[in-house]
């Protein structure tokens, strides 16, 4: 990125980096790779050492930027011996990890280095950075006489795949006289390559208390057979650590198994567990306070069990985002003894829990499930009852479909804001069973639609609708008359519906039935209609959605543009129309020319490119950035290099736009106006676009 500069910028960005605002001096750094890279390197030095944070951070991101460079390289390395200022230590550190292969050699160099602490950080650099490059270099300095580089040593050829070393780290950690730590780093290091060692290699340092859980951690890789003896052995350990490493092993080496023997280990672990007293309860306990690794083995190690005590702790830790999906799949894998385990307890269980039960037990099936299902359609809570109503769903329960029908015609006459969810969740329910090969086999798609329309006369309007919603979603031919019965209803919201249900037919057989939709008097009738039409991918519906694009409304016109984008069909005759109708949408308000954009990018091609050209030129923002999209997308190279211009435009999202679609679409011709604007950019969103989009290009 360097470039000529004169002497007022250069003393100004100087000038800048002096500043009493630390926001002053980031943005001085932002610029300091206009300058010749020598000078570059000595101010990127100071800025290493600044005391804000950003401002360091700033650096070591433009310094990982040019980071093959010597002078850089040099300055990072000498950077790395500052005792008196470890943030910038810290920072060169954190450089050098981020310039990757690129930093290795100069790394390795430094590796005669006589300064113990600058060794042990370059070391773990070249550890971080993990190039095998570095592990005859590696080998070496696991000689040392300092113990901690020694230790570093050991740990980096664990990362770096020093697996041609394990015999010489197999003596390292067995041997009583090598210091603890370095024993310690070697079984890390050996559990790191996967190496196989027997458990009388080992039996020192299984007797360590420091080093067992290492020990055991290692084991999990062992082909000795006796390993699994120790392991099972060592769950009950009077300490955690070990416990928990035991575990782990026994879990990796289960992992490993074929279904047979992986049986039996499975079999054997639950035996050891159950003959190890207050191993479960110390392990359910520990769930609470574990962090988030160790949480994950003591999940799927409790899960193995099958024991009814662990059901609540496991679906309890799962309120951890984090580890949710886990807990719940163990718990469904778990199959009845969940339900079992739940069953006693279910009244008193929180909402967020008992929704996730809900969900497990619509995997786990069973009667006692069913049963808790059915009661939690009737819960106070609505998102107990929709999940409740989801799992009936996706548990395939054929027989609770009355239950399901019942509650949707609570639901629908409920006025409250969380009614529609649940009306949709138990909608999804009956679809869903109605729809499975099981039901349609045993005609219950019919018989729900039966059920449904006998209770249409009379009905209020959120029933009628909720039956109108099913009929979308299952709808068949010899429904028609039930379909046109709901597209005279008086209510819009239901005649919406029975308009969407039309998607499930021919476009000819709908035809006469749309049209009636698309002079409806309500806005949103006319909305779906279009979209129907839309997806019908016929091209005599080009006729119906040019009448839509002359409608009053601009939301329905904007509908109308948007579905004659799915609409189009390369080769058709009536392309050219389609392009024609959106050109016009283009010239109209920001609402119908955004559609208008959208269409454009679902045609794909050069001649939507183009027409996407004449956009740029709005005053409103959404819709140039949305045409500068459209172009990036597909354009040709001369009609981008047209817009370049727009890096200056007076909106920021248009610049970040213009700056994406610049470097993705690989247009150097850009490079020297983004260079230009990003000396002035203010806006730190965009000046991290912009400077991506300039790395990319000179890349």
């Amino acid at each position: 990125m360097t470039r000529d500069v004169s002497q007022a910028e250069r003393a100004s960005i100087l000038g800048s980096l002096s500043s009493a605002d630390e926001e002053v001096r980031r943005l001085a750094v932002e610029q300091l790779l206009v300058l010749p890279i020598s000078e570059a390197a000595d101010q990127l030095y100071k800025c290493l050492g600044d005391t804000g944070w950003r401002v360091r951070k700033a650096a070591v991101q433009h310094l990982v930027v040019c980071g093959d460079q010597p002078p850089i390289q040099e300055m990072l390395i000498h950077s790395l011996a500052d005792g008196d200022n470890p943030g910038r230590r810290n920072s060169a550190f954190e450089a050098l990890v981020g310039c990757g292969p690129r930093a290795t050699t100069r790394l390795v160099k430094e590796l005669d280095s006589r300064d113990v602490d600058v060794l042990k950080l370059v070391i773990d650099a070249l550890a971080a950075i993990g190039d095998p490059t570095a592990r005859g270099p590696l080998i070496d300095a696991i000689d040392a006489e300092d113990a901690n580089i020694r230790a570093a040593a050991v740990e980096a050829l664990g990362v770096v795949g020093g697996s041609q070393e394990s015999e010489r780290l197999v003596d390292m950690a067995a041997l009583p006289d090598e210091d603890v730590l370095v024993r310690l780093s070697a079984l890390r290091a050996l559990s790191r390559l996967g190496a196989s060692v027997g458990v009388t290699r080992l039996t020192d340092a299984l007797g360590d208390s420091l080093l067992r859980p290492a020990a055991f951690e290692l084991l999990g890789w062992s082909a000795d057979p006796a390993a699994e003896d120790t392991l099972l052995k060592g769950l009950s350990s009077s300490t955690r650590s070990s416990r928990e490493s035991a575990i782990g092993a026994l879990l990796r080496r289960l992992g490993r198994l074929d279904d047979r023997p992986a049986y039996a280990l499975r079999g054997r672990l639950r035996e050891a567990a159950s003959a190890t007293d207050g191993l479960v309860a110390a392990s359910c306990e520990r769930l609470e306070s574990a962090d988030l690794a160790h949480q994950l083995v003591l999940i799927q190690f409790l899960g193995l069990l099958d024991d009814p005590n662990v059901v609540l702790p496991i679906l309890l830790a799962g309120r951890d985002e984090a580890i949710e999906e886990v807990a719940d799949n163990t718990l469904e894998a778990m199959g009845e003894v969940v339900s079992a385990a739940l069953e006693d307890g279910w009244g008193t269980l929180a909402e967020g829990p008992k929704c996730r039960a809900c969900r497990i037990l619509g995997g786990v099936g069973g009667a006692t499930a069913e049963r808790l299902l059915v009661e939690s359609l009737d819960a106070q809570q609505c998102q107990v009852r929709c999940h409740a109503a989801d799992a009936l769903g996706h548990g395939r329960f054929f027989d609770r479909v009355p239950e399901l029908v019942r509650r949707l015609e609570r639901a629908a006459k409920h006025d409250e804001l969380d009614s529609e969810d649940e009306v949709a969740a138990i909608i999804g329910a009956l679809v869903r069973l109605a729809e499975l090969s099981e039901a349609t086999e045993a005609g219950v798609d019919v018989q729900l639609i039966e059920v449904l329309s006998s209770r249409l006369a009379g009905a209020p309007e959120p029933v009628r609708l909720a039956i109108a919603k099913v009929l979308a979603r299952l709808g068949r031919p010899e429904d028609e008359d039930i379909i046109g019965y709901l597209l005279k209803d008086e209510s819009p919201s239901v005649r919406r519906a029975a308009v969407s249900a039309l998607s499930r037919f021919e476009f000819g057989q709908t035809r006469d039935a749309l049209r009636l939709a698309l002079a409806d008097e309500a806005t949103v009738v006319r909305i779906e209609a279009a979209k129907v039409i839309g997806v019908s991918g016929n091209f005599e519906a080009i006729d119906e959605l040019r009448r839509l694009s002359t409608d009053n409304d601009s939301r329905v016109v904007a509908v109308a543009i948007r579905a004659l984008g799915n609409l189009y069909q390369e080769g058709w005759p009536e392309s050219g129309e389609i392009f024609d109708l959106i050109e016009q949408a283009l010239g109209e308000g920001p609402t119908i020319a955004l559609a208008g954009i959208d269409a454009l990018r679902e045609i794909g091609g050069e001649r939507a490119g183009a027409l996407a050209r004449g956009a740029v030129d709005r005053s409103e923002p959404d819709v140039v950035r949305a045409a500068v999209a459209c172009l990036g997308a597909h354009a040709v190279e001369t009609d981008l290099i047209e817009i370049i211009p727009l890096v200056g435009h007076s909106d920021w999202s248009v610049r970040a736009e213009i700056a994406e679609v610049l470097s993705v679409r690989r247009i150097l011709k850009g490079l020297p106006a983004l260079l230009r604007r990003l000396e002035v950019e203010d806006d730190e969103f965009v000046r991290q676009v912009m400077l991506s989009s300039i790395s990319r290009l000179e890349g």
